[in-house]
């Protein structure tokens, strides 16, 4: 990946339950290492990709770490669905269809 944001949420390991703060790169916004979490307003204005205002849109995340941080286990979703609803980071959840990315533009769809 290239330039991107960081969105810090918690993930519930699928191995051992506990839930941990996780960092997942995406691409929408202004991508420069911007930190974000939900509820955030996406920033745009700089290294732009997407278009501000759209109504209803999922980005591609994808984790910087598998690992969990309790169990040690390689148990922590890889890819996430970052939905975003009028440029506020609304959830994550892990990814639903990766096909909706390839038949895109590989980064965001709008819904």
């Amino acid at each position: 990946m290239s330039s991107f944001n960081i969105l810090t949420t918690e993930i519930e390991c699928m191995n051992c339950g506990m839930k941990q703060l996780i960092r997942i790169q995406f691409k929408f916004g202004n991508t420069w290492q911007l930190s974000y979490k939900i509820g955030d307003t996406i920033s745009w204005g700089g290294n732009d990709f997407g278009k501000p205002n759209l109504h209803r849109v999922k980005a591609y995340g994808i984790a910087e770490s598998t690992i969990c941080s309790f169990c040690g286990e390689n148990s922590i979703p890889e890819e996430y669905d970052v939905f975003i609803t009028d440029d506020i980071i609304t959830k994550v959840s892990p990814i639903e269809a990766i096909e909706d990315y390839i038949n895109g533009n590989a980064e965001y769809v709008i819904l």
